[in-house]
Order: structure tokens, then sequence, then C-alpha cells
């Protein structure tokens, strides 16, 4: 099926029900909607049909929800060739994704309740005048129902284990900069700085039935990660083994009582966790609309390794019951706002920020019936003073990706240690370089230029032989070798775990086991360093992929 946007006057709509030539041949079936029957109530995602021998060739359907235009699609030739007789077009409505409506201030989910569903015929004008005349729209009423009528008898939520059960689930995630809130960076739009899309499996080893504990085996099956547009697919070979953890009903992991694992995922600007963490259900029944603290809450801070992310305790509120994804579920929401300790900068790329401001959200849907955790939607945003310079680009440089994709012996990493890209160029003699390592002795300051010689590292995590003159030349440490120069400020650089010798390129540092460099010298002109506002907004989304 393929995608049509057109320039559509949503008041065509109003001639819903107006037959203005015929659709097609004589032996067409009638075009109007088939699927869902007028008066049906429906949930999540619903498919609107139309009968694909009702669309001319060249003909397109444009639907509406309540007269708000959605999309217009077109049947492809592929679909047209294999149809079968009663072949149906349809477009899915699906109710869980947030809409932009002109009738409200903000984007929202569709209300519980009476909608009005329209699927509208165009085809090709006649000759070559060009353009597509609308034919006749079929629309029908239907009850959203998303929700599911709370009692008033609490529920006991619970997980329950059952012996040698295997559940796949997806998780997505993304880290990205808020534009609208962070100092020098030009735009609108928000800047992504990492993302990552995985596949864990928890399987199910051993239940103690009196205790409802059970031995459960986490392994992360998959793993991609895209940084600045550049996207690495981890071989299955090279991602952690098999965390085998001791829980609870409740969720509560009785063994062992800390992540062991040292996964290096952390350092990529996506919280990436080689095992699924079961939210904690409260100890006592629950009715909607009650409210109880959860202690000791991990927060997946991106960019902080898990021994220091901070263990807070969070408000939860039991806000509803709901389908999702085919299952009836009790939806909790959980909240949090501090400030982390000074000790505990937030590091994503090259980018430090100290002492941060989080505030946390998450949406944790369990099958109440079943005892299954079907999905969590967490939402962190951190906000913060940097020192490093923020663009339009972001602030990672090649050095960080790099630094992402190498590996050190035994690490992850889909270049294994192997060399990183060359270095950038060097700046004109003489002349500033504008964050490009000066040559030596220039007259004027140059930015990002180093009092001494740097070698660069080649695939991020090892460090390498001399390289060409870089970007971001820093004493010490420099994501990419600078050529001498003068007027930068010292590196910040943060020292890594040792990798194989590289070539020279991006992604390592002027020491041998450097991780991410940070630069003075990417920051401004000659000594001075200023502060800046930047805000980071993290998205986790992980799902129960539920067999069709």
């Amino acid at each position: 099926m393929s995608l049509r946007w057109m320039p559509f006057v949503l008041g065509a709509l109003a001639f819903a029900g107006t037959a203005l030539t015929p659709a097609s041949g004589q032996n067409s079936p009638p075009f109007t909607i088939r699927f869902p029957p007028d008066g049906a109530t429906v949930r999540e995602k619903v498919p609107i049909r139309v009968p694909l021998a009702s669309i001319p060739a060249g003909g397109y359907v444009a639907y509406a929800v309540d007269g708000e235009f959605r999309v217009a699609l077109t049947p492809t030739s592929e679909q047209r060739d294999k149809a079968k007789a009663g072949e149906m077009f349809e477009y899915i409505w699906d109710t869980k994704v947030l809409v932009k409506s002109p009738r409200k201030p903000k984007t929202t989910l569709p209300d519980d309740g009476q909608h009005t569903l329209s699927a509208t015929l165009f085809i090709p004008k006649p000759g070559n005048a060009g353009g597509s005349s609308m034919v006749e729209t079929s629309s029908v009423t239907v009850t959203l129902a998303n929700a599911i009528p709370a009692g008033n008898d609490g529920i006991a939520l619970r997980y329950r284990f059952e012996d040698g059960s295997n559940r796949t689930y997806e998780r997505t995630g993304t880290t990205s900069i808020l534009a609208g809130l962070s100092q020098g960076t030009t735009g609108t739009g928000d800047i992504e700085v990492a993302s990552q899309n995985s596949e864990l499996l928890l399987a199910v080893e051993d239940v103690y039935r009196s205790t409802g504990r059970a031995i459960v085996r986490n392994r992360m099956t998959k793993l991609a990660v895209r940084n600045n547009g550049q996207e690495t697919t981890y071989p299955k070979e090279t991602l952690p083994k098999s965390i085998y953890q001791e829980v609870d009903g409740q969720g509560v992991v009785l063994y062992p009582k800390e992540n062991k694992t040292n996964d290096p995922f952390w350092t990529l600007g996506v919280p990436v966790s080689a095992n699924l963490v079961l939210p904690i259900l409260p100890a006592q029944q629950v009715r909607v609309g009650d409210k109880w603290t959860t202690p000791n809450v991990e927060i997946d801070v991106p960019g902080m390794a898990p021994d220091k992310r901070p263990k807070v305790s969070v408000e939860s509120t039991f806000i509803r019951l709901e389908w999702q994804s085919g299952r009836e579920t009790a939806v909790i929401k959980q909240t949090y706002k501090g400030t982390l300790p000074k000790d505990s900068p937030v590091v994503i790329g090259s980018m430090q920020i100290d002492t941060p401001e989080i505030k946390f959200d998450c949406d944790i849907y369990v099958a109440y019936k079943t005892g299954t955790l079907i999905k969590t939607v967490r939402n962190l945003e951190i906000s913060g003073k940097t020192s490093q310079a923020v663009s339009s680009t972001g602030f990672m440089s090649g050095g960080e990706m790099g630094g992402a994709m190498g590996g050190a012996a035994g690490m992850p990493g889909a270049m294994g240690g192997a060399a990183g890209m060359p270095g950038g160029m060097g700046g004109a003699a003489g002349m500033p370089s504008s964050m490009m390592g000066g040559m030596s002795a220039p007259p004027m300051p140059s930015m990002g230029g180093s009092g001494a010689p740097m070698m660069p590292g080649g695939g991020g995590l090892a460090s390498g032989a001399p390289g060409m003159p870089g970007m971001g030349g820093g004493r010490g440490r420099t994501r990419m070798g600078g050529m001498p120069g003068s007027g930068g400020m010292p590196g910040m650089g943060r020292r890594g775990m040792g990798g194989m010798p590289g070539m020279p390129g991006m992604g390592g540092s002027g020491a041998p086991g450097g991780l991410y460099g940070m630069t003075g010298g990417s920051m401004g002109m000659g000594s001075a360093e200023t502060s800046k506002q930047v805000t980071l907004k993290s998205v986790t989304v992980t799902e129960l992929q539920i067999a069709k």
C-alpha cells in the first residue's frame, strides 16, 4: 500500500453520500465501507475496509475521522495484480496514537465514545486536464471503547510465571536534545543524539508454587544503535550472555541484588539494558484512583553507568483499566522529580551535564488477569548546564561514533577494535580554524587547537598511532588528533577501557584507553568557557510481542 499526501480540503467531506459519477465499470462492486459495520463497538487498531475493485486505476481513497483528514492511500500495482475476488483495501485507524486536532490545543488520544469514520473516493479527471475528482463518500458511526469500566473491588496486581514459558519484548529508545529548551541550538526541531532497537527474551526456568517466586533468564537477542544518523547492528555473538534472576510476584529481584553484567552499552547515549526490568507492583490491593509510594526504583539515565544510576521513591497512581494489545490491563503511572548529586553528572558522548535535574514518568500496562507485563512507556527529561558546544547537528562527533562502534577485546562492537575513519583536515596556518586543529605556530588563536601534538585513536575504545590533523584538539585527550596549535582550553576527556591499537582516525583518544574526549577547544576561542543550558529527552518503549 503506497501513501499519497495531497492538498485536501476538509470541507469536501461535507459532500458525504453524494455520488457524482459511477466509480468504475458496471460489474465493479459499489464503493462502500464494508468494515467496521455501522454501529459497531471498536477498540485499539480499527481496520477501515472498502472493496479493492471499487477503486479505479489511478484512483485513491481519503480517510477521515470525525471530518478530520487522516491520510490518502492508493492501491499499488502489486496489490491489484495479486488481488483475489472480494479483496479489501484497508486503512488502520490506530486509536492509541496521539493526533493533532484543530479543535484541541495539543496532541491527544481519541476519546471513548461515538466517532464517524469516512472514506472518500477520488478518480483522475478525464482527458489531459490533470488532477482528480471526488466521486463519492461512504461513512459509518462506531463507538470507541478502549477503557474498561472499573468496579469498586480492589485488584491484587501480581506477575504470574508459567514454568517453561518464553516471552519476547521489543524495546525502542531515543535520546534527543530539546531545541526549544537548549541554548546554542538552531531550528525548531529536536535533535536526535542516539536511538536503539533491541529484543529481550524472558524465559521462566523454574517456579516455586508455594511462594510465587521464579527463576527467570534474561537474554538480549537483537540490538541496533544509531548515532548521528549512522546505524550499527551488533552480531548476536557479541551481545551479553544470559542473566539469571530470582524474582517474586511483585517484580522484586531477590537474587542477585545488583546487576553484575558490566555491559558497556550505557556509553552509547541511550539506556540499553541486557535484562528486562519488571516494574514493582503494589503489595496491597488497589482501586482505580489509588496512590502509593514505590521505593527503590532505578532511573535508567542515559549516559550513566548502572552502578551510578539513582534509586529513588516514585509516586505511583492506578489511573485506569483499558485494553492494550488485545489484553485487559491495569495502567499505572509512576512520576518523580529531583536533582542528581553533584558527583553524578550525566555524560552522553562528549557532553557532560552537571547537577542535572530530572523529570521521570512511566506508564505501565499489566494484564491483571494473566499477570503479564504488556508494555511500559518511560519518559525522562534531563536539564542542566554544560560547557560543551551544542549545534543543530547535536554534540556527538565522529569520535563518539567511533567509540560507539569500536570495541576493546571481549566487548561488543560491530568493528571490534578496528580502525576509525580518517581525521578531519587541519586549519590553515595563521588563520582561525573554527573547531579544527590548527597547524603549528599560527599567529592568531585557533579554535580547538592544543598546545601539544595529539594522537588519535582508532576504533573508538582503542588508541592508535599519530594521524591527520583533526577537529577538537585538547590537552592529553581529544576526539580527533590535531597538530600543534594555540588558544585552546585543556580537554576534559574521560579515560575508558584500553583497546587494541588502531589506525589513525575518529573515535580515539590522545592517550591510550580513551573513551570519549570532551575538549575545551571545541567550546570557544582562547580560554573563555561558558556554560549553556541544555535539556535532553529520553523515551523508551518496551512492549510484549504477541504472536498473531
